[in-house]
């Protein structure tokens, strides 16, 4: 009787195994989102790029700041008025500064370029803010993927539970082997937990991304990477020293050096101002008078002060002239360094696709028919389906980790990221 109660239960088992070999059941608790729409709500919602839009506008207005004249002024004062008080010349004088030609010019030039780098500093804001939500993206991915995978997996290590249970208790196991697959399943939970973890710590990522505080799921990330053949890697670093943000950045700082060395010379110049001024007796014989004047300022001590700032451009100049290139041999680099990823995986999903995984299927096919005939043991059907899932689970991470190196690929040239 109880063989018969153990080769029942040996059937139940091989169905177990047979239906987890075929399927890996997802259950779906949240709607699924995509990458372009994540982009697109960071984007719109990021307190960090919104805060550089902002500050973006405000610095295209230090150009009309700084080119503007100065505010004339007006001045009501007695003049040469004598101790009796008999009379009382009061004078009234309107004195408007006007620097040299070319400094205003000059200034506003420098102020300019500051609206000009605050856009250029949101763009890299923006990229970084993309990059970040991208990491965070397929990590989340990947997380529910191989929390799918390993719930199966923990499955079959309590069907291997239940098979070595049937066996010691018709006395063809040891305590031991029983004790040891417990042990297993235990340890399977353990990966489940940090499983869990990532995708905890993958939302978080990506809410704060978004400038939220509070706790949400944000629901089931598609993972629908589509494998496409690369460019030359010439192509992509020239592609890159076109559109990379940081070398018009560089760029940009070293015009800015060069037109505050500008300003600095223009400053060497005096400083003019026209006046008018109409005498009005207030009491006594006296008439009125006018009185126009023309003055200057006396370069002297600010000279010190304007050939310090010239010689300063000079060497911010030749330091961001020195900065752009090791910009664009770091750049180079990235580019190099993000292509061999995106080729390396690419491999790696290539043999798991073509080779790894139907070698594994026909093993599993090989041991159900080993096991349906009497020639294999159970624990063998379950390794090689074990074996199965564990290479379709690497797919799947190959799969999120292309899906990542494409985007700091397409990142590292300049461009957008592509769905």
């Amino acid at each position: 009787m109880s063989v018969l109660r153990a080769l029942a239960m040996g059937l139940v088992i091989f169905w177990q195994v047979v239906a987890c070999a075929k399927v890996i059941a997802t259950e779906v608790s949240a709607p699924a989102f995509s990458l372009a729409e994540l982009l697109a709500e960071v984007a719109t919602q990021s307190p960090a790029l919104r805060s550089k839009l902002h500050a973006t506008h405000a610095a295209k207005t230090r150009a009309a700041q700084a080119g503007a004249f100065e505010d004339p002024m007006v001045m009501v004062e007695l003049w040469q008025a004598p101790t009796t008080l008999s009379r009382l010349p009061l004078m009234v004088t309107l004195r408007q500064p006007l620097p040299w030609l070319g400094k205003l010019k000059a200034r506003s030039q420098v102020a300019q370029l500051d609206g000009q780098r605050a856009q250029l500093e949101e763009a890299l804001q923006k990229r970084s803010l993309t990059l970040s939500a991208v990491r965070a993206y397929y990590q989340l991915a990947l997380a529910h993927r191989q929390l799918e995978v390993q719930k199966q997996n923990q499955k079959l290590l309590q069907v291997i539970v239940s098979s070595v249970d049937v066996r010691y208790r018709v006395g063809r196991a040891e305590l031991a082997e029983l004790l040891d697959a417990q042990e297993a399943t235990h340890e399977q939970e353990t990966v489940l937990y940090e499983l869990v973890r990532e995708q905890e710590l993958a939302e978080t990522e990506l809410l704060s991304l978004l400038g939220e505080s509070s706790q949400r799921s944000l629901g089931i990330p598609q993972l629908n990477t589509q494998l496409a053949p690369l460019p030359s890697l010439d192509v992509l670093i020239e592609e890159a020293m076109q559109h990379r943000p940081e070398l018009f950045l560089g760029e940009l700082l070293r015009k800015q050096a060069h037109a505050k060395g500008t300003v600095a010379r223009h400053e060497q110049a005096p400083d003019f101002a026209v006046s008018a001024s109409v005498m009005v007796p207030v009491r006594g014989d006296m008439e009125q008078a006018f009185t126009v004047g023309v003055s200057s300022s006396i370069p002297s001590f600010s000279l010190v002060k304007s050939h310090a700032a010239q010689r300063e451009a000079e060497q911010m100049e030749q330091t961001a002239v020195q900065d752009q290139k090791q910009l664009q041999a770091s750049i180079t680099a990235e580019v190099r360094a993000a292509y061999l990823r995106v080729s390396t995986v690419h491999k790696h999903l290539t043999l798991h696709r073509d080779d790894l995984i139907p070698l594994s299927d026909r093993a599993v096919q090989a041991a159900r028919a080993g096991y349906q005939s009497g020639k294999l043991g159970l624990s063998l059907l379950l390794s090689a389906t074990q074996r199965l899932i564990q290479q379709r689970l690497s797919y799947e991470r190959y799969l999120a980790e292309y899906g990542l190196r494409r985007a700091e690929l397409d990142l590292a040239v300049g461009k957008e990221v592509s769905p």
